[in-house]
C-alpha cells in the first residue's frame, strides 16, 4: 500500500482527498505487502485489528473512525425493491494475481470495461480479493469467505461490491483463480480468461450503506454494495486459502445508527 496517508496535507483539494483514498485501495481493501514499501506492518494476529490504530497515527480511524466496515446486516432500515445497482461486468483477458502476504489480490486491467453505476455514478473495477472467513455478517451469521471487487470512479471515490461465499463439496468458477494462488508473499502469477459475472449469484438484491475500508488506514468515505444471496465456493479452495492465511477478516463494526438499505429485492 503507498503511503499515501502520511502525504495528506490540510490544503489538500477534496478531489485530491478522494483520489488518495482510491490509490490506498490497491492493496486489500486498503493494505499490502508493508514491508516493502515502508508503511507500519499489519495483520490479523499480533498486530491485528485491535491493535492497527496504535501502529500510526494514520491509523487513527481504525478506532476514533464511526462509519466503519464490515458490520453486521441485520434488520435494513429501508426497502427500495427496485432499486439496484448496474453491473457491467465482462470476461477479462488475464488478471494478475498478488500475494500480498494478507490475502490474494488479482489486479484487473484499466481498460478492461468492468464496472458497477452506483446513483448515477461509474465506478471502474481495479482489483478483486478475499477475506477468510467473511467479514460482513446477515443476523450474525458469517459465511466461508467473502470476495470483494474494489472500484473506482474518476473523483476518486471508491465502491466495494461484496460477495459472500458459501462452501460447497463441488468445484467452484472461483476455483480456477484460487487453486491459482501463489503460496508465498510478493509472489505473482497471470490467470486467463476471467469472468467475473460468473463470481456473483443468481440474485443480485444487495445490502447497501456508506463505511470504510476493512484494512488500515481504514478510511471512510466508501460506498458498500453486499449481495444478500451468497455465491459457491470449493471447501478444498477454503481449506487451500485457509492454510495460507488462517484468519483474513475484521470483526464487525457498531453500526452507529447508519441506514442499510436493501435494493433490488422484490
Amino acid at each position: 500500500m503507498p503511503d499515501q496517508h502520511s502525504d495528506l496535507s490540510p490544503r489538500i483539494t477534496r478531489r485530491g482527498a478522494f483520489a488518495a483514498l482510491a490509490l490506498l485501495a490497491v492493496g486489500d481493501c486498503g493494505g499490502s505487502v508493508a514491508a516493502t514499501n515502508g508503511t507500519p506492518h499489519w495483520d490479523y494476529d499480533v498486530e491485528g485489528p485491535e491493535h492497527w490504530a496504535d501502529l500510526d497515527r494514520g491509523y487513527a480511524a481504525c478506532r476514533v473512525g464511526h462509519a466503519q466496515s464490515p458490520i453486521d446486516l441485520a434488520g435494513p432500515t429501508e426497502l427500495h425493491a427496485s432499486d439496484h445497482i448496474e453491473i457491467d461486468y465482462r470476461p477479462i483477458a488475464s488478471v494478475s494475481l498478488l500475494n500480498n502476504g494478507h490475502t490474494i489480490q488479482a489486479a484487473v486491467p484499466a481498460n478492461s470495461g468492468n464496472r458497477i453505476v452506483v446513483d448515477g455514478t461509474p465506478f471502474t473495477l481495479a482489483q478483486f480479493h478475499f477475506h477468510l472467513p467473511s467479514e460482513h455478517t446477515v443476523d450474525g451469521n458469517d459465511t466461508a469467505m467473502e470476495l470483494h471487487f474494489v472500484h473506482t470512479a474518476p473523483s476518486g471515490r471508491l465502491a466495494v461490491l461484496a460477495v459472500l461465499l458459501h462452501a460447497r463439496a463441488d468445484a467452484a468458477a472461483l476455483s480456477r483463480i484460487l487453486t491459482a494462488t501463489p503460496h508465498r508473499s510478493g509472489l505473482t502469477r497471470t490467470v486467463t480468461g476471467v469472468d467475473p459475472r460468473e463470481y456473483l449469484p443468481a440474485d443480485l438484491a444487495q445490502f447497501r450503506y456508506h463505511g470504510s475500508l476493512t484494512t488500515p488506514p481504514c478510511t471512510e468515505g466508501v460506498e458498500w454494495i453486499v449481495l444478500r444471496h451468497p455465491a459457491p465456493v470449493a471447501i478444498s479452495d477454503v481449506d487451500n486459502y485457509r492454510a495460507l492465511f488462517p484468519h483474513s477478516n475484521r470483526p464487525t463494526q457498531p453500526r452507529n445508527g447508519r441506514p442499510v438499505v436493501l435494493a433490488g429485492s422484490n
